[in-house]
């Protein structure tokens, strides 16, 4: 489970990514989504995309509006199938980066300058190999593969599809 975080009181509607720390196994350096597997004490799905945005960027779970859960999207290299639920950042916070867990983490504008983010091709290396994939450009960050698809699908769901 992750947590897609818009920020609504800025218009270009800001959605908190961070980027992975490049020492983990799974997908070290690259951008993703607060988020991680789901624990039992968690109970529902999206109290671990909640639980995980704390102990990942120290988003307190009461400055959350949950507003409800966009589309699966499946990982072709690791298998695992993602859960994205959209909330709502109530109040700022703080970041707490957790160390040796993230990097970095940022704010990806879903509608820059009042119209869609648009996607751009780039080459992207991972240990599977070099492919020339979709995804949103911020600064030093690229935003692609699972998490680039949900934010085409956030998109979708503002009725701002990229283009």
């Amino acid at each position: 489970a992750v947590l897609a975080l818009i920020d609504p009181r800025d218009p270009e509607l800001p959605l908190l990514l961070l980027r992975r720390s490049a020492s983990l196994r799974s997908h070290p350096g690259q951008v993703a989504l607060p988020g991680g597997a789901h624990s039992p004490e968690d109970g529902a799905l999206w109290r671990t995309a909640l639980r995980e945005a704390e102990e990942e960027v120290g988003v307190p779970a009461a400055a959350v509006e949950l507003r409800g859960r966009a589309s699966v999207v499946p990982t072709w290299n690791s298998g695992f199938n993602i859960a994205p639920f959209v909330g709502l950042l109530l109040r700022p916070f703080e970041p707490r980066l957790s160390e040796g867990e993230v990097e970095d983490c940022f704010w990806l504008a879903l509608l820059p300058g009042g119209r869609p983010a648009r996607p751009a091709l780039e080459r992207v290396e991972v240990a599977e190999g070099a492919f020339e994939v979709s995804g949103y450009r911020k600064g030093d960050h690229f935003v692609w593969g699972a998490t680039g698809a949900i934010v085409t699908d956030l998109l979708g769901r503002l009725g701002a599809a990229p283009g």
